[in-house]
């Protein structure tokens, strides 16, 4: 459809020229603290200060126009005023690679078959170029976002974007109510950093207020506000702005219209600015120079919670940092666990987070079972906390906590122990790696260090057969196992140093030794003894029946 509306070279030079004693666009936001329970302000939003200060109707050569100084106010569209065939030019500074939701709706939203009014939009980048059109049928909202599948918008340069409604000349059949509105979105569980300033002589100055919009399914909710100590806050205000009736788009949550206006329908609504207004569900005011601010809310919605966030400045001047918590599963988990730990060995700890990176950690230990405890500044690398306990002599068990807090504000512990026990080493060797039945197994072990006087255990194994052993290790560090084996063929040895309390377990490499049989003489012994008995006995008769008569 071809527009009347050309390149916006002449608005951007007339808005130039009016607003140059304005200052630039800054980012900001709130936070809240108590719940609230003043009344809904009878003041429509449209007629505030801060909105009439920063809100402007004019006309120029190409046609009527809006111009939003701040992105966080609705503009209302009365009926009939844009006719059929005409449009209108909402004309809004924005910021580049920021996110903004961006929609329009109202009485002029319908079914088709009750739909009259067709309102097409196009949009402008700063340089005058259309960088999008939205012609949905008659009475279909339109998505403003960046693409179509996209509920916001982002732009890719900063300067004033143009958003033309027109009114179809060659559908519509009527001119109705509408609201339009473009506010910053901003993600949960992300810090920001906004510019704010206080009031001069009782004046607000541009920089004073601001407002932005999130999107959670958390029902619970947590904001910290940091402000810096050249400043103090005036209030910080939460406003829950949908609730199970309210429009969505794409899947995308709406606010209730009337509560950009400063309506309340129960806890939904009273979007405002006005210093005595209401303050929203929850919010925060801020007493002295750089005091923080805090609050949590828990809504009664079910779904999808849409806030807006109001800030208000009050003394001074300088950058707040801000964030809305909805994730609180933050967890430490153990990157090293201690567990052979030798005696005067430092030991080192190291713990991740499963979220966000870490601000602060510090671990706690005892050796005394917490009747006297050290505390240790743990180095942090993004999402990992680390600390050495230093080294303990054996036998002492060590008891430890950690105790840190990430960018996300999550107060998150965890806790280990571990026992400083000497690592011993054992090894044994055989006598003789083979040896005949009836003869023993000599077994010549080491257990390195030796400060306890430990027994060790050998063992000997057979299929069909097992003998332990205990041997006293000597001051020399070694010890001897003798055995005799009960029957042929194979016998594995290995040799075992119990667990003790100063002390871990030890194990020596396992050995293989063979009995074989004995030799023929010593196995046919009592059959040889017997034949030269035999031999000599009958040798004996011989010789007397021979010579008995001489």
């Amino acid at each position: 459809m071809h527009l009347k509306i050309t390149p916006q070279t002449k608005i951007i030079a007339l808005i130039t020229v009016v607003f140059l004693v304005f200052s630039p666009l800054f980012m900001a936001q709130a936070s809240t603290v108590s719940t609230a329970q003043a009344q809904a302000p009878t003041t429509h939003l449209t007629t505030t200060s801060e909105y009439t200060n920063y809100v402007h109707n004019f006309v120029n050569a190409e046609g009527n126009c809006t111009y939003v100084e701040k992105p966080m106010f609705p503009v209302l569209i009365n009926d009939s005023q844009i006719p059929i065939g005409e449009n209108w030019t909402i004309i809004c500074p924005l910021q580049a690679d920021h996110n903004y939701h961006i929609y329009c709706y109202g009485t002029w939203i319908n079914t088709p078959s009750k739909a009259t009014t067709d309102y097409n939009f196009y949009v402008y980048d700063p340089q005058g170029n259309l960088i999008s059109s939205h012609i949905e049928a008659a009475g279909l909202p339109p998505n403003l976002g960046t693409t179509v599948n996209d509920p916001l918008f982002t732009p890719t340069q900063s300067g004033n974007y143009s958003f033309v409604i027109a009114n179809n000349p060659y559908v519509s059949k009527g001119a109705q109510e509408a609201t339009f509105m473009i506010i910053e979105n901003l993600a949960c569980n992300t810090w920001y950093t906004s510019y704010v300033e206080g009031i001069n002589d009782g004046i607000p100055s541009f920089s004073t207020n601001w407002a932005y919009e999130f999107v959670t399914n958390a029902s619970y909710v947590e904001l910290y506000v940091n402000v810096p100590e050249t400043m103090s806050m005036y209030e910080a205000r939460l406003y829950l702005m949908n609730n199970a009736g309210s429009p969505s788009l794409d899947s995308y949550p709406l606010p209730w219209e009337q509560g950009l206006y400063g309506n309340l329908n129960g806890t939904v609504g009273g979007y405002n600015f006005e210093p005595n207004g209401y303050v929203g569900v929850a919010y925060a005011s801020g007493e002295c120079m750089g005091q923080k601010m805090s609050l949590n809310y828990t809504s009664p919605n079910t779904g999808t919670n849409l806030y807006q966030l109001v800030l208000m400045g009050e003394v001074g001047s300088g950058n707040i940092t801000f964030m809305l918590k909805s994730n609180f599963d933050a967890t430490l988990t153990p990157s090293t666990i201690p567990s052979l730990v030798n005696p005067n060995t430092p030991t080192e700890i190291i713990y991740s987070s499963n979220d966000a990176n870490l601000d602060t950690a510090e671990l706690l230990y005892t050796i005394d079972n917490w009747k006297t405890t050290d505390t240790l500044n743990m180095d942090i690398s993004n999402q990992t906390c680390n600390a050495t306990i230093p080294g303990q002599i054996a036998g002492t068990f060590v008891q430890y906590r950690i105790k840190a807090l990430d960018v996300l504000e999550n107060n998150i512990e965890a806790s280990g122990n571990y026992t400083v026990k000497e690592q011993l080493t054992l090894k044994i060797t055989a006598a003789k790696d083979e040896i005949r039945l009836g003869e023993n197994f000599t077994i010549n072990g080491v257990l390195t260090p030796n400060d306890n006087n430990y027994t060790v255990e050998v063992t000997f194994n057979s299929p069909n057969s097992t003998q332990t052993i205990n041997c006293p290790v000597s001051g020399d560090s070694t010890f001897v196992a003798s055995f005799k084996p009960n029957s042929l063929g194979s016998w594995a040895v290995i040799a075992t140093c119990p667990e003790t309390q100063t002390s871990n377990s030890a194990y020596s490499q396992q050995i293989i030794l063979t009995v074989i049989p004995p030799p023929l003489y010593v196995k046919y012994e009592l059959f040889i003894v017997a034949g030269l008995f035999a031999a000599m006995a009958a040798g004996g008769v011989i010789y007397f029946l021979k010579f008995r008569g001489k």
